[in-house]
């Protein structure tokens, strides 16, 4: 005891050092400073965080980016947060529900479809949840600060300020899909989708169906609403095999676990979509604004 003591007593300045770069690497990491930035391109995460400051989300529309482009927040009286993402899977509302990357009140929708279940589906890495806890705020955000940096120096050096308002003054919202895909394009998307996922066969969806159960544990110790929806396929597309098999499977666990599950694979017509699964803005996502919100507030 006495050692210990006479350590502590040698190293105080040292150990008070790193007490203080844990805690404020701590207080970075969950105020995240640089999404306040007009010099740097913001995720949809953190876009979403801007547009509802609020501590708690009331009621939550998760999903990828066919949530972002066909369900229109402003024009639904169902009062749901469009979290939807670039990328979003399962797994990622799983890491931002347990690690408190979010704070849901009451009821949490699941937009779900193929590729946001896909275990290997690349995404974007700035989001917050891909950070290891022993990771330091500043190194996470490497990429971006040495944007920041570079892009700040090059202004100087034309004699610009040194930070720009370029993402205020345009803001770069979330991407949406607008007009509809000819067909030689669909038939090329048709053909990277299935050399790049779909023919990987039937076992890429494990990871992201355990999270699922784990969702729905996380929302039931927690008195949150959950639901999913399956979302629109385009009906001048046949299914995939890997499609039917992850929709059985998500079926059969919403089954299990008493959740309801809404099957919107068919509800709505080829016009209304800009490739396979992605509904336009101009046709798509009104009708499915409309569709869904009855359902959203029953």
């Amino acid at each position: 005891m006495a050692k210990i003591i006479s350590f502590l007593k040698k190293n105080i300045f040292i150990l008070a050092l790193l007490v203080l770069l844990i805690a404020a690497d701590i207080i970075l990491t969950r105020t995240n400073p640089l999404k306040y930035c007009d010099s740097i391109h913001k995720d949809d995460f953190e876009l979403t965080q801007l547009a509802h400051p609020e501590e708690v989300w009331d009621k939550v529309f998760f999903g990828n980016s066919s949530v972002i482009s066909g369900y229109i927040e402003e024009q639904s009286i169902a009062g749901y947060v469009n979290l939807g993402m670039d990328y979003g899977m399962v797994t990622s509302i799983k890491a931002m529900l347990e690690e408190g990357h979010i704070t849901v009140g009451s009821e949490l929708v699941l937009g779900l479809n193929w590729d946001s279940m896909y275990d290997e589906m690349a995404t974007d890495p700035t989001y917050a949840w891909h950070k290891d806890w022993y990771e330091p705020y500043f190194y996470f955000q490497r990429d971006r600060l040495n944007y920041l940096i570079t892009n700040g120096i090059t202004r100087k050096l034309h004699g610009w300020s040194f930070f720009t308002h370029y993402y205020a003054e345009h803001p770069d919202g979330k991407e949406l899909y607008h007009g509809i895909m000819s067909d030689e394009d669909m038939a090329a998307r048709n053909e990277r989708l299935y050399n790049l996922f779909w023919s990987n066969g039937t076992g890429m969806y494990e990871e992201n169906l355990a999270a699922l159960d784990d969702v729905f544990d996380f929302c039931n110790e927690n008195n949150i609403r959950v639901r999913v929806v399956w979302l629109p396929w385009n009906p001048d597309v046949e299914q995939n095999e890997c499609d039917l098999y992850v929709y059985g499977r998500t079926m059969e666990l919403c089954a299990q676990r008493e959740v309801e599950f809404y099957d919107m694979t068919n509800a709505l017509p080829a016009e209304c979509f800009h490739d396979t699964g992605h509904l336009n803005y101009e046709v798509g996502a009104p009708a499915f604004t409309e569709m869904i919100d009855q359902w959203l507030i029953s």
